[in-house]
């Protein structure tokens, strides 16, 4: 535990002295575990300039195996502590927009009344990231598109949620009301998120199974605030759930657009990782998400 917090410090602070501050240690004495760890490892981690430190690429391999068992070391120290009944416990979970500001809002709603102690932290983030994110310890249970297929994660639950994803304009978009073929649909000018993350791919993947090809998306953003706004202030499309548009759908400011082949049901489940331990708060909250798939 010791070297893997030498190893992750050295690589955030990108110099050993500042390494040694933040540690609380000697600068020699880090200097001696670092060169121990390269010994047992017969690989250089650090490269050694005038500037610095920076990760080689054997460093950068294990650095993630280094957050991740300082990470499950933390994890292990609060599931004690709730045990014993002395921590106030703290729930990181994540999903993406539809589901952070729905079903994760609505389930934490439900356990407060009978669990005021625990306090939560919600990411919302793209698919990519939220499996990461599990994967590295920054979040205890992710609810994911299903299947998500990695070795190092699993199913926490069997239950299922589910949402649509559909384009929308503004509601005076010349588009609004028009029954349009995907062909018209791939000229719009759209908002996405970046052209790597799974939604954008799926997207672009429904035109050109149909042999069109969509244009490169006017703006691009992680964040669905971000697209949203870019939506309601001009003449673009989106391709969104639809619980993040509700609000704006029940006022009528954007409008659906009647495209079979952009309608795409998703399905979700809650994952967690393979290895490490869950904290009791985390189960409570698993339980709370279970009972309103119910």
């Amino acid at each position: 535990m010791r070297d893997a917090r030498i190893l992750l410090a050295c690589a955030r602070a990108r110099s050993i002295g500042r390494a040694a501050r933040a540690l609380n240690m000697a600068q020699p004495a880090v200097t001696r575990a670092l060169g121990r760890i390269e010994a047992q490892l017969a690989a250089p981690l650090f490269e050694r300039t005038t500037r610095g430190v920076e990760p080689t690429p054997y460093g950068a391999a294990l650095l993630p195996y280094a957050e991740l068992l300082v990470s499950e070391s933390a994890q292990a120290e609060e599931v004690i502590r709730q045990m014993r009944g002395a921590g106030r416990g703290l729930v990181r979970i994540g999903g993406v927009g539809s589901v952070a500001g729905g079903l994760l809002v609505s389930a934490i709603a439900g356990l407060r009344g009978s669990h005021p102690e625990i306090a939560f932290a919600v990411i919302e983030e793209l698919e990519d990231r939220l499996l990461d994110g599990l994967k590295s310890g920054i979040v205890d249970l992710a609810v994911l598109p299903d299947p998500a297929l990695d070795d190092d994660i699993r199913l926490a639950a069997d239950e299922t949620f589910h949402d649509i994803v559909r384009p929308y304009v503004r509601a005076d978009h010349p588009a609004a009301g028009r029954t349009l073929s995907l062909a018209q649909m791939a000229a719009l000018n759209w908002a996405m998120p970046p052209q790597a993350t799974p939604i954008t791919r799926e997207w672009r993947r429904r035109f050109l199974d149909e042999r069109l090809e969509p244009g490169t998306p006017v703006l691009q953003s992680r964040s669905t605030a971000v697209i949203r706004a870019a939506v309601l202030a001009g003449e673009l499309a989106c391709w969104m759930p639809e619980p993040v548009l509700r609000g704006d759908l029940r006022r009528r400011e954007v409008v659906a657009l009647a495209v079979p082949q952009l309608e795409w049901r998703r399905s979700f489940k809650i994952y967690r990782r393979r290895r490490g331990l869950l904290p009791p708060s985390a189960e409570l909250l698993l339980s709370a998400l279970r009972r309103l798939a119910g």
